[in-house]
């Protein structure tokens, strides 16, 4: 059965960094499910069926960290002992604070722009852009050993995957008026 105690990139095969190969953890993420898949232990005793229901949601929450690179950033933070709760850790970095809502700002001025998916594509663009240097400044932080900068630089990815799904939700519904 499926070994609980390895961590996520064990389990997928991958090294425990930062960036993956997002199709080796797919290929792996296949074969996991077609191997555990609870249906192949429909005929199988109380326990197998259990066990195979475990290992189904423990690849699953795996592969839906490793794919997010949020995810991934926070899963490596806490695999080095580092410690999250969700109620209470946000960024404090005012600067940053006053610069998303610039972008908020942005995002919803873009609408009333002359060409308003022109212009909400160079938002859209300048939000990805950012959002990989924090990536980046994370990866620097992570390798560097100054967890402390690593993980606010997580908490601050969470406000750029806010950000990416506001314009996309934004464009969509452009789109959809404008087509």
């Amino acid at each position: 059965m499926l070994d609980f105690n390895q961590n996520y990139f064990e389990l997928f095969g991958l090294p425990e960094q930062f960036e993956i190969d997002s199709a080796k953890l797919a290929a792996a993420f296949r074969e996991l499910q077609a191997k555990y898949h609870p249906d192949r232990f429909m005929d199988a005793d109380d326990k197998a069926r259990r066990a195979a229901l475990q290992a189904t949601g423990y690849i699953n929450e795996a592969h839906e960290t490793l794919k997010s690179s949020r995810l991934r950033a926070r899963y490596l933070l806490q695999l080095k002992g580092v410690d999250f709760d969700d109620e209470v850790d946000t960024t404090s970095d005012a600067a940053f604070l006053m610069h998303q809502m610039e972008m908020r700002e942005a995002l919803e001025d873009a609408v009333n722009a002359a060409d308003p998916l022109a212009r909400l594509d160079d938002v859209a663009q300048q939000i990805s852009g950012e959002a990989d240097a924090l990536k980046d400044e994370f990866v620097d932080n992570l390798e560097a050993g100054k967890l402390e900068e690593a993980k606010e630089a997580v908490l601050k990815m969470k406000f750029f995957e806010r950000l990416c799904q506001e314009s996309r939700d934004l464009t969509e519904k452009l789109e959809d008026e404008l087509f």
